[in-house]
């Protein structure tokens, strides 16, 4: 029975990932024509798509007969690939900080210099200061010099593929490992995001160490005693790991909902268990316990730098994203109003401020929510050209317009490809912590559809695509379509 009842929320969560999807590149694609290159983007990537398709069986026989030589010379080999792959990227092409990324970086040198930080804008963004924080304690170790940002997300990027390739050796099987290693080490757009000074790689790769430690823990096979011994320290570093991913970018609370959602709806048969509930709350009081004591020295360590009280509401994030003329996105006006409070009080007073402001925008009877919605579901899954947006300034307009189709087309069948494997895991569900996968991904996409939207907010979205796509090549078998015509 809890294994039935598992199987109906299963499909009912896949069924929001796969409409949240295919209704995000369809906005963002058929919801453009005055852009048509996004179409031809698309009808690349399902050509492509489809020819793999059509070659599946001649695929499903020529994967039988290769033998790869183990998981560990194989994930050596892709490691190899990846880290000479993009860091030859980083060296060749390079790129000033700006905007947003010159913030990061100016905070991290005051940091390393242990120089008074600007704590009028960080206190009302501190997640700025976690990626900071980081960079900045690697300035002390390294030294400054432009490369060292690029170098450490080549670095990130490198151990996030590990994760990827170590979560689908348990989750699936080593052919689907070193597919979803490869697909994440050409990923354009992260090629072109490794040469930045931004956040995304450090808290993506914290992402997927976490979700390695939440499978280490639970997903195991191994006697009940190991597992329990294993669950406390498994637990501590899971916790401290989502407390880094929150001062980085506070996105731990879409993990903390969604391993609670595992918890209670997608366990299976293990929901009835006593031996799983007693590893499953071991870890899980280990983590809370974790979060909350580093949470503690986190929290010192922040009042040293901006000397105030942060909020912990996104007010000003919430604000922005509910503008009907920026459709959701960054908007000059609200930063000004943001600002102007800011200037007459504290961080905590001006975000409660623009918690009334957001009381007004939403009472004002201004806002189109279907419109907006759509717009900024297309704004963050309709493509994936922020990398090469980012270095247009870099690029000239050849080389940016092919940066961009070639970032789209791999991103379209990257989306079809997770498409399928959520289809595949409708048609045969798991019971794993592998769903952890779709669930961040259905509940970050739902908050950016309130909060502030950008492009390259998906960054963290992306190895989860891969995860969800490497279920397509689970077993490799024939699609149903070419069993019906043997049959």
């Amino acid at each position: 029975m809890p294994e039935r009842i598992s199987n109906v929320f299963i499909r009912i969560m896949l069924g929001i990932y796969m409409l949240l999807l295919g209704l995000g590149v369809f906005l963002g694609t058929f919801g453009k024509l005055e852009s048509p290159s996004y179409i031809l983007a698309l009808v690349l990537a399902g050509g492509l798509f489809l020819c793999l398709w059509l070659l599946w069986p001649r695929l499903g026989r020529a994967m039988e007969m290769l033998q790869l030589p183990g998981a560990f010379v194989t994930g050596l080999v892709l490691s190899l690939f990846c880290l000479l792959l993009n860091l030859a990227w980083v060296l060749f092409f390079q790129i000033e900080p700006t905007v947003d990324f010159q913030t990061f970086y100016e905070t991290a040198r005051a940091i390393a210099l242990e120089e008074r930080v600007d704590m009028l804008y960080l206190g009302l963004f501190p997640h700025i200061l976690g990626y900071s924080t980081f960079l900045g304690l690697m300035m002390r170790l390294f030294g400054q010099f432009p490369l060292l940002a690029p170098l450490l997300n080549v670095a990130l990027t490198l151990i996030s593929g590990l994760c990827i390739y170590a979560l689908c050796l348990r989750w699936i099987n080593l052919k689907a490992a070193a597919a979803a290693f490869f697909l994440w080490s050409i990923c354009p757009s992260k090629l072109m995001y490794n040469s930045m000074v931004m956040s995304e790689p450090l808290y993506t790769c914290l992402i997927l160490l976490a979700l390695l430690l939440m499978s280490l823990a639970l997903d195991g096979r191994s006697r009940p005693c190991l597992r329990l011994l294993a669950a406390l320290p498994l637990g501590l570093g899971c916790g401290a790991l989502l407390l880094a991913v929150n001062v980085t970018r506070p996105v731990a609370l879409i993990l903390i909902v969604a391993f609670c959602l595992w918890i209670l709806f997608l366990r299976g048969r293990d929901f009835l268990k006593l031996k799983s509930w007693l590893v499953l709350a071991l870890f899980a009081l280990s983590m809370f316990a974790a979060w909350s004591r580093c949470g503690y020295y986190w929290d010192r360590w922040e009042y040293l730098h901006i000397f105030e009280k942060t909020s912990d509401i996104p007010a000003y994030n919430i604000y922005v994203g509910l503008n009907m003329d920026s459709l959701g996105s960054y908007s000059e006006e609200d930063m000004d109003t943001l600002m102007n409070y800011r200037y007459q009080g504290t961080a905590l007073s001006a975000q409660e401020d623009m918690l009334e402001e957001v009381k007004e925008r939403l009472s004002s009877g201004e806002i189109n929510f279907p419109k907006l919605f759509a717009a900024k579901l297309a704004k963050l899954i309709g493509n994936d050209e922020g990398g090469a947006f980012y270095a247009q300034a870099e690029l000239s307009h050849l080389a940016f317009s092919l940066s961009s189709a070639l970032s789209n087309v791999f991103y379209y069948y990257l989306v079809l490809l997770s498409l399928f494997g959520a289809a595949m895991l409708f048609r045969r569900p798991v019971y794993s912590t592998a769903y952890m996968a779709p669930l961040y991904s259905i509940g970050l996409i739902l908050a950016h559809l309130i909060v502030e939207v950008s492009g390259r907010y998906k960054y963290s979205l992306i190895p989860m695509f891969i995860i969800v796509a490497a279920f397509a090549l689970k077993a490799p078998e024939p699609p149903p379509a070419a069993h019906n015509s043997k049959a």
